[in-house]
């Protein structure tokens, strides 16, 4: 029997490889025989260049739904997603984790009295009762639960960003993408668009970043974060904290690595003052080099660093800006 995987996206073009991460995680841990269906929806234009990128999405059907009742709030595509998910009758539902998607798929998935597991970080196989097991940070991010879902005529899902593996799929391959229009009622009398307000964040672009500075509690202080931000700064990087940074105020949740915050995947990871608990770790996927600073000569942080250095975090930190003004200067 077929085994039937439906992918929504809610389109927004710097998600595209997000989702391509997403089926290679797909991929990889459902050998069953299956079929991948992704599902585009968007009030927007799709131009060539976004096509070319669907074509990317190797050995899956790919359906855009235009819509321009598709708009700023939830309920016109509630109605979208539910209508593919009666045409397609998966067996799984499975998309990124962000907070608009969860609130959708929600609701999607009361419809049809199913289970939901959220903000999940890896899918398992559990043969002996031939069940889907999906694991998340609980307690505090301190275990990984296994969530299996009994009873339910679909199972959904949402999956963080970045969770453990590289795209499979560099060049367009078997991969079919069909226009399809879907009737979804215009509500928007219900709802009234009153202000749109901007929120500025830092641009830090943690999650594509390639070199990342990490930064724990070990800096001490919270004006010690411009350290990381300048060091970041001169290597071209992003600046990721701890958990208990967030917790004190110190750094936005934008910037928190780990289960509970956001999965990355540098090539470069400095850890300095981070001790190196499971649930940040888990977090930094497997970084090609790993450099780390703790005073304490036994943090957990020293047993996968490729690099350790015993000394204060923040005076280290201080000690490479120097170096590297200085070798920047001579190039």
């Amino acid at each position: 029997m077929e085994y039937t995987i439906f992918v929504p996206v809610i389109f927004n073009g710097d998600k595209l490889q997000k989702v391509n991460s997403l089926l290679s995680l797909i991929k990889s841990k459902v050998s069953k025989q299956k079929k991948i269906i992704v599902g585009i929806y968007t009030n927007t234009f799709l131009d060539e260049v976004l096509i070319n990128q669907l074509k990317l999405f190797d050995d899956c059907q790919v359906f855009i739904y235009p819509n321009s009742n598709l708009s700023f709030y939830e309920g016109p595509y509630i109605e979208a997603v539910t209508k593919s998910i009666e045409e397609f009758k998966p067996q799984m539902v499975v998309a990124l984790s962000d907070e608009f998607m969860k609130s959708v798929l929600a609701r999607v998935a009361a419809r049809f009295s199913a289970g939901f597991a959220v903000d999940c970080f890896d899918i398992q196989f559990d043969e002996s009762s031939e069940k889907f097991i999906f694991l998340k940070p609980a307690y505090g991010s301190n275990i990984n639960a296994k969530i299996s879902i009994k009873d339910s005529p679909i199972t959904f899902v949402t999956i963080k960003s970045k969770s453990g593996i590289e795209c499979l799929y560099k060049r367009p391959k078997n991969v079919e993408i069909s226009r399809k229009q879907i009737e979804i009622e215009n509500k928007a009398g219900q709802i009234s668009f009153i202000e749109k307000i901007v929120i500025e964040t830092i641009d830090n672009k943690l999650e594509s970043a390639k070199i990342v500075i990490g930064v724990g509690r070990g800096i001490k202080d919270k004006d010690n974060l411009k350290y990381a931000f300048e060091l970041a700064d001169l290597l071209g990087g992003a600046v990721g904290v701890t958990r208990p940074l967030v917790d004190l105020g110190w750094a936005d949740k934008e910037l928190q690595i780990g289960q509970s915050g956001k999965i990355i995947s540098p090539d470069v990871y400095f850890a300095f003052g981070i001790s190196g608990a499971a649930h940040h770790i888990c977090g930094i996927g497997k970084p090609k080099l790993l450099i780390a600073v703790n005073k304490n000569k036994d943090a957990e942080i020293f047993k996968i660093a490729n690099y350790g250095i015993v000394a204060d975090a923040t005076q280290t930190m201080k000690s490479f800006i120097r170096v590297f003004k200085e070798r920047l200067e001579k190039c």
